[in-house]
């Protein structure tokens, strides 16, 4: 009998943890529209997994996978206060680094381009943030430049 209920008890938490994680991207999904709309980002492009892009200056080559890529960013929260303005980073592509969004946008992305980004939060810093700037499930605004 205990186990069961025990069973029981799991199935609900888990059942609740997806109804709460599908009300939050719904509720981002919104916002994010919302957001491109009020800009006249018509050119926005929505991806599967609900990363937005915007390439408004194309570069040359295409980006792969294990390409060591250069880009300058700036970081604005959805409610528009910067975060993070004018860095620069390294990363190596398909290593999910420096989070998931700005990695798969890569691979849509050319050298030489410049582009506007939107990550939901699960494929930003999610919930527990970036233990500095980047809050708790916070939509990301990238405009960012690969070198």
């Amino acid at each position: 009998i205990t186990d069961l209920s025990e069973n029981k008890g799991k199935q609900s938490y888990e059942a609740n943890m997806m109804t709460a994680s599908n009300y939050v991207a719904k509720s981002e999904e919104t916002e994010i529209d919302g957001y491109i709309k009020r800009r006249k980002w018509t050119d926005m492009q929505r991806m599967e997994n609900g990363l937005r892009i915007w390439e408004y200056h194309k570069g040359e080559r295409t980006i792969n996978y294990d390409d060591e890529v250069v880009f300058c960013y700036s970081v604005q929260s959805i409610a528009g206060k910067d975060i993070y303005v004018d860095e620069c980073d390294t990363i190596v592509v398909g290593r999910n680094e420096p989070n998931i969004g700005v990695d798969k946008a890569m691979l849509y992305l050319h050298y030489g381009s410049k582009a506007k980004l939107i990550l939901p939060s699960h494929l930003g810093y999610g919930f527990i943030g970036d233990s500095d700037r980047i809050g708790t499930n916070m939509i990301l605004v990238y405009d960012i430049e690969i070198k």
